[in-house]
């Protein structure tokens, strides 16, 4: 079983700090957040989203940099999972150089782009556009020999595993995966767990652990909200979900990215560790 950590779940950890604490907790991987902090968010508290610590900003880093956190990762025995940006269907030199750089980091895949769904166009339109964009990501594979992840996200055209199976079936797999996130599922309903992952078949490439939960309104007419919660507290049975993937016999990473601020990011990694493999330990007796 190959643990890794999604860095965005640990922004006030540096780059440098993070490798060691992954280390220390006993995690094999890193997947390095890869976006850009706004200046104004620059002196804020460290948070998930704003003034993230553990991130390589696309603007401003250098190859020399990304030589020496990649010998960073090595020296610790352990591997550089993915590099993972926020890019969009429309960010094609953008989703270029994140190839490069990964294959520089030494990672093996890329998260890449799929259009956002919020009603205001037509899902067959962003469809469309999509298949466009993995066309070009396809070929960029080929070139850096770095694979395209697709997500499963809520308020995305790739909600669920069979959105994002309709999505890359076109595609070699060896080029163009999916990431699959049981947690974000959450936010938009259920889709049978051993179904979707029949369903995608070679296609999946890499796992996200999370979880959230469905909390109604202060009052009687208020609107339910879904919100990130402890691992082992939310909707997604993880033993479930373990045992599905066993049975469909994936052996890739699963990545932890909990947002649920239960823990510091150094007992978070630690716990996450030290529950997940005692799952294993079930699952796979």
């Amino acid at each position: 079983m190959k643990l890794s950590v999604f860095t965005v779940a640990t922004p006030d950890l540096t780059p440098q700090a993070l490798i060691r604490a992954a280390k220390e907790a006993g995690l094999q991987g890193i997947e390095w957040r890869y976006t850009s902090t706004a200046p104004e968010r620059k002196g804020e508290a460290p948070s998930f989203w704003g003034n993230n610590l553990c991130t390589i900003d696309p603007r401003t880093v250098t190859d020399a940099e990304l030589d020496a956190l990649a010998e960073a990762v090595r020296a610790q025995g352990m591997t550089t999972a993915a590099l993972t940006p926020y890019l969009t269907v429309n960010d094609v030199e953008a989703t270029e150089t994140a190839m490069r750089r990964a294959q520089r980091l030494g990672a093996k895949a890329i998260r890449v782009g799929v259009p956002r769904y919020d009603r205001t166009a037509d899902y067959r339109q962003l469809f469309a556009k999509a298949v466009a964009y993995l066309e070009q990501v396809e070929a960029f594979s080929k070139k850096y020999g770095v694979k395209g992840l697709v997500e499963t996200h809520h308020q995305t055209i790739t909600a669920s595993a069979s959105l994002a199976h309709r999505l890359v079936e076109r595609f070699s797999p060896e080029h163009i995966g999916v990431l699959y996130d049981p947690g974000n599922l959450v936010h938009e309903g259920y889709e049978n767990y051993r179904m979707g992952l029949e369903l995608l078949g070679p296609y999946l490439a890499h796992v996200h652990v999370k979880n959230a939960g469905w909390f109604p309104g202060e009052k009687a007419g208020d609107a339910w909200s879904c919100r990130w919660v402890a691992l082992d507290r939310g909707i997604v049975d993880w033993k479930q979900v373990l045992a599905d993937l066993k049975a469909i016999g994936y052996d890739g990473w699963f990545g932890v990215e909990d947002f649920s601020g239960t823990h510091d990011s150094k007992t978070m990694l630690a716990t996450y560790a030290a529950w997940f493999r005692s799952l294993a330990e079930e699952v796979y007796a």
